[in-house]
């Protein structure tokens, strides 16, 4: 036996199958899986999920499960996993206007007769005048909401005054970026948006945060941004920016949330 061969020799107990044997994992491309109709604990059921359990191994990185390793190309792959979830995720748009920063979430619809009319958990306020949207994982969102929401507090107590949307940023990107050198923690798999009425920043999953003047996340954001730079250069303003970003999120029979601060 080869030394891979060994390792998956995996013994059987007398008392169960009759007597002492050992199962051996077919490490071969050919192997061939047993039928589904044998016994659920049966030899050959269980080879059947060692040998699949093998194949994701082999195709899985030793790197992929650490948050606090590099992989051999300098990479951490679980913040490129999150950033894999706010790519799959509906779009999210903001851009700023003379009259404010509008912010637009794309969702999907759910039935009408389910839904409390006007309550949306998509655009949500964290400070007076500060509001976020995002794309990724909504539980996280909310999550980091009610996290920015804290910030917010202990800011205006040490200080005396409410934080800046930028003093704001700037400490959820803090605390975003914790969560990627710790263990037992993952990264949070949302892109939030944060807007007032004169700034707007983005806060990605590596806790990298930038000031922008128009930004989209989430699935398409990439041709949704060459939209928004057109956008910006007419100068418009909020009523026709809104109307314009709904335009460009509204695919597929999603909804779209809207809001404006200013």
């Amino acid at each position: 036996k080869t030394a891979l061969q060994k390792a998956c020799c995996i013994p059987l107990p007398a008392d169960k199958f009759g007597q002492h044997s050992s199962l051996l994992l077919d490490t071969s491309a050919h192997s061939q899986l047993l039928p589904r109709h044998q016994p659920p604990h049966s030899p050959s059921s269980m080879l059947r999920l060692l040998t699949t359990c093998a194949l994701a191994a082999a195709k899985t990185s030793p790197y992929s499960f650490s948050l606090s390793t590099f992989s051999p190309e300098g990479r951490i792959q679980q913040i490129e996993f999150a950033g894999k979830a706010v790519d799959n995720g509906p779009p999210c748009a903001a851009i700023t206007t003379r009259d404010g920063v509008v912010l637009a979430k794309a969702y999907k619809k759910s039935d009408k007769a389910l839904v409390v009319e006007g309550h949306s958990l998509h655009i949500l306020r964290v400070t007076e005048t500060t509001i976020a949207t995002y794309a990724g994982l909504p539980a996280d969102f909310r999550s980091l909401v009610d996290a920015a929401r804290t910030i917010a507090i202990e800011l205006e107590k040490t200080n005396g005054f409410p934080p800046s949307a930028s003093m704001l940023a700037t400490e959820v990107g803090r605390r975003v970026q914790e969560r990627t050198q710790r263990g037992g923690f993952r990264p949070y798999g949302c892109s939030l948006i944060l807007a007032s009425p004169s700034s707007l920043f983005r806060v990605d999953p590596s806790g990298w945060v930038a000031p922008l003047k128009a930004c989209a996340a989430g699935a398409g954001s990439a041709s949704i941004q060459a939209d928004l730079a057109a956008i910006l250069e007419s100068d418009e303003d909020g009523t026709t920016a809104k109307r314009r970003l709904v335009g460009l999120l509204t695919a597929d029979g999603r909804g779209v949330a809207v809001a404006t601060v200013s």
